[in-house]
C-alpha cells in the first residue's frame, strides 16, 4: 500500500465547522471515510473536547442549511444525512453520508475522481488544521489530486503537502479509544506543547501551572490522572 498525507488549513470565518475547532483549541476529531466517489461519500467522526464545542459541531452537522465540505470556489447543493451514534459530555461520534453532490468539490469527491476505488481515508482535525492520510493501492494519479487541491482551494484555505511513500505505522491501537476529560486533555496538551515531556524538560510544573492559571497541585493531579488513564488503557486494564 502507498500513503499520501497532506493538510488543509483554514482561516477563521472560512468554514463554520472548522471555526469551532479554531475557537476551542482542545477540541480534536478523528474520522474514517468510505464509499468515496465523485458524487458521494460517508464518514464516521469521533470528537473529543468541551461540551460547548461538541454541541456546536453537532448543531452544524444536523443543520441541512450548512454547506457540504466544499474546498474549492465551486459551490453546490447535496443530499446530507447525519446521525449522532454516541453522545457524552466530552465526546460525540457522528455518522455522515453525503450524496448527489453535483458541482461542489470536496477533498473526498476530488479523490473519488482521481484515486483508485477502495482507498482508505483517515482524517484528524485540531484548531485550524484538517489533516488527511490516504492509503491507496497505486499512487499513479496522486499528482492530479495534488494539482486539483493545491491550485483550486477557495479563499481562506491553504494546502500543505505531507508525504508520499510506502504506508507505514498503520494501526489504531488501544490509545485511540481512550477518552480524557476536557480538563485533563487541556493539561496534557499544554504540557506537551510547552516541552514538559521532553528530555530535558523545557518547562517546570510551576511555570506550566502559571501559564494555565491553575494551582500547581491541580495541574499535577490532572496530569497524573491523564497519565494513569493512558497507561492503564494502553495495557488493557480498566481505569
Amino acid at each position: 500500500m502507498r500513503e499520501f498525507t497532506f493538510d488543509v488549513e483554514y482561516e477563521a470565518g472560512a468554514d463554520p465547522v472548522m471555526d469551532v475547532f479554531i475557537e476551542y483549541p482542545t477540541l480534536v476529531a478523528e474520522a474514517v471515510h468510505g464509499g468515496v466517489t465523485e458524487d458521494a461519500f460517508w464518514y464516521v467522526e469521533r470528537l473529543i473536547g468541551p461540551t460547548a464545542a461538541l454541541d456546536a459541531v453537532e448543531r452544524l452537522r444536523l443543520d441541512d442549511t450548512v454547506p457540504t465540505e466544499s474546498v474549492t470556489e465551486t459551490a453546490g447543493s447535496a443530499t446530507q444525512y447525519h446521525d449522532v451514534l454516541d453522545r457524552a459530555d466530552n465526546e460525540r461520534v457522528i455518522y455522515s453520508h453525503v450524496e448527489d453532490i453535483g458541482d461542489a468539490e470536496s477533498v473526498q469527491t476530488l479523490a473519488g475522481r482521481y484515486l483508485p476505488r477502495g482507498s482508505l481515508f483517515c482524517t484528524s482535525r485540531r484548531e485550524a488544521r484538517h489533516g488527511w492520510r490516504i492509503f491507496l493501492r497505486s499512487d499513479e494519479k496522486v499528482g492530479l489530486l495534488y494539482d486539483a487541491l493545491s491550485a483550486n482551494l477557495r479563499s481562506g484555505l491553504s494546502f500543505r503537502l505531507g508525504r508520499l511513500g510506502e504506508a507505514e505505522g498503520w494501526g489504531h491501537d488501544s490509545l485511540g479509544s481512550i477518552s480524557l476529560p476536557p480538563t485533563q486533555r487541556t493539561a496534557m496538551r499544554a504540557a506537551l506543547d510547552h516541552g514538559y515531556y521532553r528530555m530535558p524538560r523545557e518547562v517546570t510544573l510551576d511555570d506550566l501551572a502559571a501559564t494555565l492559571d491553575v494551582p500547581r497541585s491541580t495541574l499535577s493531579y490532572r496530569l497524573r490522572r491523564a497519565e494513569e488513564r493512558l497507561v492503564t488503557g494502553y495495557l488493557g486494564e480498566t481505569g
